[in-house]
């Protein structure tokens, strides 16, 4: 049975501002992964991480909201966690893989979404670290899948002591849903993901050979580059093949959907990878009901951009979740 679909309706001021905030997109550069880019990107992010986790300490503190860090075992090192305590005694936790094409951004840079979060539901938020693909450094996406997946198991094992709850979320948006996708299905695997009462993905990837409206993408593409989209995600897996890239392992949408929770997605319509989440939300409805929003007028990232559609669709998150708690 197909996923149930529906549609955000916009005001016409809403459609304005939408419009104004994609007419300043248009006018950026599109990301790309490739080469120096990459590693150009982690840069920036590195070098603009520490400032912007300054700039939300104050926010986090009027939410009444306590950070806490640290660093969990892992067979290869260990992997960074960023938890968002909410004011009083959680009522769940959201284990939280932020996006940035695999190769940008951080735990730190999703403060502003996550501190809201926390204090508005209830839900502690534990955002992973994990680590970012570097050509010059041999990090491999195999080494960001698993981070991910060790977040996954620490939480199942800690999360009764460490915060006095077992009902559990998985969260990602773009590459962040990838790896959340990923990680559920391994934890489902390991018989660890009962847990988990939900999902939600935010314009997430789940075909990394690449879906229709990824190979039809063009120059008129917001914030993505249309044309090379799907050669950038074929740079991910440089040793497979386009079927070798359809593999469940590193493509969720070809993974076996059983014994999963409730899912959300969400998608713009200006998103190159909106197929993505068409095409899982009705593979994962045969396993588990799940809801896909569609947002008009919304490019791929949208929520980071303010405006209605952002506030729209983050409010429609908490309401998801809350029904989705327990009790």
């Amino acid at each position: 049975m197909p996923a149930t679909v529906r549609r955000l309706e916009l005001t016409p001021s809403e459609r304005r501002a939408a419009t104004r905030i994609n007419t300043a997109l248009s006018l950026m550069p599109r990301l790309k992964v490739d080469g120096w880019r990459l590693e150009a990107g982690q840069w920036a992010s590195t070098t603009f991480g520490g400032a912007a986790q300054t700039i939300t300490a104050a926010g986090l503190r009027r939410r009444g909201v306590r950070v806490e860090t640290l660093r969990i075992p892992s067979p290869d090192g260990g992997v960074p966690l960023r938890i968002l305590h909410p004011p009083r005694p959680p009522r769940g936790v959201v284990l939280d893989m932020h996006g940035g094409g695999w190769v940008v951004g951080s735990a730190g840079l999703n403060d502003h979404l996550n501190a809201d979060l926390a204090a508005k539901t209830g839900l502690a938020v534990v955002s992973v670290d994990y680590r970012l693909l570097s050509e010059s450094r041999g990090v491999l996406l195999q080494h960001a899948i698993a981070d991910c997946a060790a977040a996954g198991r620490w939480l199942v094992d800690h999360a009764a002591a460490r915060f006095g709850t077992m009902d559990l979320f998985l969260s990602g948006q773009s590459a962040g849903g990838h790896l959340a996708a990923l990680t559920a299905m391994s934890l489902r695997d390991e018989d660890r993901l009962g847990a988990f009462r939900g999902c939600v993905f935010l314009y997430g990837v789940f075909d990394l050979s690449g879906t229709p409206s990824v190979r039809g993408a063009g120059r008129d593409t917001l914030l993505l580059n249309g044309p090379t989209m799907a050669a950038d995600l074929a740079r991910l897996l440089p040793d497979r093949d386009e079927a070798g890239r359809r593999a469940p392992d590193v493509s969720p949408l070809y993974a076996p959907m059983r014994d999963l929770p409730p899912a959300l997605f969400i998608a713009g319509d200006l998103d190159p990878l909106r197929d993505d989440s068409r095409l899982m939300a009705d593979a994962w409805s045969t396993a588990a009901s799940a809801e896909r929003v569609e947002v008009p007028l919304a490019p791929h990232g949208f929520v980071h951009f303010g405006g209605p559609l952002a506030a729209r669709t983050l409010e429609d998150i908490r309401l998801w979740l809350d029904r989705t708690v327990p009790g």
